[in-house]
Order: structure tokens, then sequence, then C-alpha cells
């Protein structure tokens, strides 16, 4: 199943949010790099995104203001990831 740009751009920023928390700074070229698209197809991403004011964007910083919008912006790929990333994260502290 292929996911759009702004489900995996959603669920991209969500794991950054559980990883290093609400504020992110981050260029759009390397969140294009990330994603593997083009860095216009981000710009047009976070520019609706912002205007459902799910983030604030301003050059190179991110800050998340809506996580339940954004969760539901995303496909239930976040849910099983951040799922396995705690167990394994239990699983080394064990």
């Amino acid at each position: 199943m292929r996911h759009s740009i702004g489900q995996r751009l959603s669920r991209w920023l969500l794991r950054c949010h559980d990883l290093v928390g609400t504020e992110i700074s981050l260029t759009q070229e390397f969140r294009a790099e990330m994603l593997g698209v083009r860095r216009t197809s981000v710009t047009i991403v976070a520019m609706f995104l912002q205007r459902a004011v799910l983030i604030g964007y301003r050059r190179g910083h991110v800050r998340l203001l809506d996580l339940d919008g954004l969760r539901d912006s995303t496909c239930e790929c976040y849910v099983a990831i951040k799922a396995h990333g705690s167990a394994l994260l239990t699983a080394t502290k064990a």
C-alpha cells in the first residue's frame, strides 16, 4: 500500500515528536530527503498542515500544534511503528 506524502510527513513528524518533542528544527530539504520526495512537495504539504492548524512552520522550525489532528492525518503505520519502537526500548532495558 502506498501512502500519500501528507500521511508520510505526518507520520514522520509524529515520530520526531516521540523522540525530541514538539519543536523540530529541520530544513524542508532534509525532510524531503527523508521522505524521498522533492522539496516543493514538502512545502505544499507543510502549507496544507499549517492551514489546518496542525503545525506551525517557520524557516527550518516546525512546531506541532495538534497531535490528535496529525494522528488522524497519518496512516495506521504510525501506531505500529511506535509500538515496535516501544517494544525495542523495553527489550533493551531488561
